[in-house]
C-alpha cells in the first residue's frame, strides 16, 4: 500500500506539476522535439556513409566468381578469390568502424548536453531554485553524467577495435561481449537516472551511496517507475505504429503522446526517487 501511495501521488503531483509550469513545460516539450531532430541528423549522415561502404563491400563481392571452379583456378594461379583488389574490403570495413565511431562521439556529446540541460530544467518544475542553484544542479549533472555515459561509450567504443578478420574468425565471442557489454549499459542506465534525480538535495561525494542505496534496497519503487514510463513509450509508439497510415490525427496525437513521455517521464522519477532518498 506504501509503494502504492508513493507512485500514485507522485503521479499525480507530476500532473499537477505540469499544469503550474506550462511555459517551461512547454520549453522542455520543444526540446525534446528538437533533441529528436538532431539525433534524426546524426543518425541519417553517418548511416548513409555506413550504408555507402557496405553497398562498395557487397557491389565489389557480388563481382567475384566465387563458384568452386573459379576459386581452384585462382588458387592454381596464385591469385586472390576476392579478385583483383581483395584490400578494397577491409578498407571499406576500416571506413565503416571509422565511420561509427564518430557517430559515437556525437551521440555522446548531444546526450551528455541534452540530459544535463534537461534534467536541470525538470529539477527547477518540481523546485523553485534560483539561478545559482541551477547552474550547480547542470554542473552535478554533468558529472555524474560522464562517469555514467562514459563508461557505457568506453564499453561500445573498445568493440570497434577490430579488424574483418577478427570479425570473421570470433564472430560468436563478439556477440558474447556485446551482449554483456549491453547489459553492463543497462545496469548503468539504471543507476543513472537516479543519480540525476538527486543532483538538487544530495552532495555530489555523496551521490553514489545514495544512488547503490535506493537502487538496491528500493528497487521495487524503481523498477515500478521505470515500468510506468516504458508502458507510456510502448503506448504511443503502438499508436503510431498502427495509424500510420490510417488516420493523421491521431498520428499526430501519438506523436504528441511520445514527446510528451518522455518530459513527464523525468518529472516523475525526480517525484518518486527524491521521496526516497530518505
Amino acid at each position: 500500500m506504501v509503494q502504492k501511495n508513493i507512485i500514485f501521488n507522485s503521479f499525480k503531483e507530476s500532473l499537477a506539476l505540469i499544469w503550474k509550469n506550462k511555459s517551461l513545460f512547454l520549453l522542455l516539450f520543444f526540446m525534446q522535439i528538437s533533441f529528436f531532430v538532431v539525433f534524426s541528423i546524426i543518425n541519417i549522415t553517418s548511416q548513409t556513409k555506413i550504408l555507402e561502404n557496405t553497398k562498395a563491400i557487397t557491389d565489389y563481392i557480388s563481382q567475384q566468381k566465387l563458384d568452386e571452379a573459379s576459386a581452384t583456378d585462382a588458387v592454381l594461379q596464385q591469385k586472390s578469390i576476392l579478385g583483383d583488389d581483395p584490400l578494397m574490403i577491409s578498407r571499406n570495413f576500416n571506413d565503416i568502424v571509422k565511420n561509427f565511431r564518430i557517430y559515437l562521439v556525437y551521440v555522446f556529446i548531444l546526450l551528455i548536453i541534452f540530459i544535463a540541460i534537461a534534467w536541470t530544467l525538470t529539477c527547477k518544475i518540481i523546485h523553485k531554485i534560483n539561478f545559482r542553484q541551477l547552474i550547480n544542479v547542470f554542473l552535478k549533472n554533468i558529472i555524474v553524467l560522464l562517469f555514467y555515459l562514459g563508461l557505457i561509450f568506453l564499453f561500445f567504443y573498445s568493440l570497434l577495435n577490430i579488424s574483418i578478420t577478427q570479425l570473421a574468425a570470433e564472430s560468436s565471442m563478439l556477440f558474447i561481449k556485446y551482449l554483456v557489454f549491453l547489459i553492463v549499459s543497462i545496469i548503468l542506465a539504471y543507476f543513472m537516472f537516479i543519480s540525476t534525480s538527486l543532483t538538487n538535495h544530495v552532495e555530489l561525494k555523496n551521490i553514489v551511496q545514495r544512488t547503490l542505496s535506493i537502487g538496491i534496497r528500493k528497487a521495487h519503487y524503481v523498477l515500478s517507475v521505470y515500468f510506468i514510463n516504458i508502458i507510456l513509450f510502448i503506448v504511443s509508439i503502438v499508436l503510431m505504429y498502427y495509424f500510420i497510415e490510417k488516420n493523421s490525427f491521431i498520428l499526430l496525437l501519438s506523436v504528441i503522446l511520445l514527446i510528451f513521455s518522455f518530459v513527464f517521464g523525468r518529472i516523475f522519477i525526480i517525484n518518486v526517487f527524491e521521496k526516497l532518498k530518505h
